[in-house]
């Protein structure tokens, strides 16, 4: 029997409408206006969501350092958490959000590949002792990327991760990648879920879905924009 889950929606836009100035730390919010965050995720609940996302897409440590805010990492971490847990009130599960680090591995950029490993690894260990159900890594461009983050999170913790790259319009990655050799590879580094988030609309999405589905034995999840954006 297939079970559906249903994710939430956009975190940045609610932020904003919130309150989030530009250019400010959107993972500083967990900290400086809690009930901002919390209210979001209430009512994404309240909408139909059984999974949330906890407000950490960029609260890895190489994300943070733009804000001169990595020695908090664990402390934003921990916070998004929490607000996510009491939010949910365990009427939706909880995913930790990892977002890419904005930097190419070697050779395409100058990330060493252990350098983004132990990048993941922190995010990973501190979202998942903070209690998180799922990790999720989105938003991924670069299969390297998505390597390095995968692995460390099955060396930081035992909770099920999902992989969610983001494809063009021509059915691959920025750096190349089709979506059945992801498939193929994801599956076999161990991840829980696989799928797409981000970039394209719903339409654009069902043929990556489905060569997806045709080429991994795990379930899949797809998040699409409202549209193009």
């Amino acid at each position: 029997m297939c079970k559906i889950e249903i994710f939430d929606g956009a975190m940045g836009t609610m932020l904003q409408a919130g309150g989030l100035q530009p250019g400010a730390c959107p993972e500083l919010m967990n900290i400086e206006n809690p009930e901002v965050v919390k209210n979001i995720h209430r009512a994404y609940i309240e909408a139909g969501a059984t999974i949330i996302e906890t407000n950490t897409f960029g609260a890895s440590p190489l994300k943070l350092e733009h804000y001169g805010l990595t020695d908090r990492m664990a402390e934003l971490n921990t916070a998004a958490v929490a607000i996510a847990k009491e939010a949910a009130q365990g009427k939706a599960k909880v995913a930790g959000s990892m977002g890419p680090t904005g930097r190419f591995i070697e050779p395409l950029g100058d990330l060493a590949f252990d350098e983004a490993y132990n990048n993941f690894f922190a995010q990973a260990q501190a979202l998942a002792k903070a209690g998180a159900d799922y990790l999720i890594i989105e938003t991924c461009i670069d299969i390297q990327e998505m390597r390095a983050a995968l692995l460390a999170a099955k060396d930081a913790c035992d909770i099920p991760v999902i992989c969610q790259l983001s494809y063009s319009e021509d059915g691959r990655t920025v750096t190349g990648t089709d979506p059945q050799s992801a498939a193929i590879l994801l599956d076999a580094m161990g991840a829980d879920i696989i799928g797409v988030n981000c970039s394209l609309g719903p339409e654009e999405l069902v043929p990556i879905v489905k060569t997806l589905a045709e080429n991994c034995t795990c379930p899949i999840s797809v998040l699409p924009n409202a549209g193009m954006p």
